[in-house]
């Protein structure tokens, strides 16, 4: 595989593709979240007027169960890790790129400079693999949600 091939095939395809991963997390993430502030400000704004309107206990509840759904989705898509972290990685590879077009350091070695940069881009990737990998299996943090039963790992 030529520079050109390695740089439009693999580094730019994978730069596009950490992007647009990154900005559609966001975007789920940022959505999630203005959903869980919009509802829960809804319900006791609602809640004040329901001794006048009985009916307004059921979109009370719905709004609550709305809430719980928006945060659990999040929670369970982890929208906000893996904006960050593809966010992260493109920055690196772009980084990367960047050094290597410009032959800075450590690209400035001549002949061994494409092999090193072949290295580089791959290692940042194989990285924001297991990254993801670590994000994926993170248990949730909160002390009531664990099993009292399980074992330490």
């Amino acid at each position: 595989m030529t520079e050109e091939q390695y740089l439009s095939e693999r580094v730019d395809d994978q730069i596009d593709w950490y992007s647009k991963k990154s900005t559609i997390n966001k975007t789920y993430y940022l959505l999630a979240n203005t959903l869980v502030i919009v509802f829960a400000a809804l319900i006791p704004f609602f809640a004040g007027f329901a001794k006048e309107f009985n009916w307004l206990n059921f979109p009370i509840g719905v709004l609550g169960v709305l809430t719980a759904v928006a945060t659990s989705l999040s929670s369970l898509y982890k929208f906000q890790e893996k904006w960050t972290t593809y966010r992260i990685t493109t920055e690196a590879l772009q980084r990367e790129k960047l050094l290597f077009q410009t032959t800075s350091s450590p690209y400035d070695i001549g002949s061994q400079s494409f092999n090193v940069f072949v290295r580089n881009i791959e290692g940042i990737m194989n990285n924001e693999n297991t990254v993801w990998t670590q994000i994926i299996n993170k248990k949730d943090d909160n002390p009531e949600s664990e099993n009292h039963t399980s074992t330490e790992e």
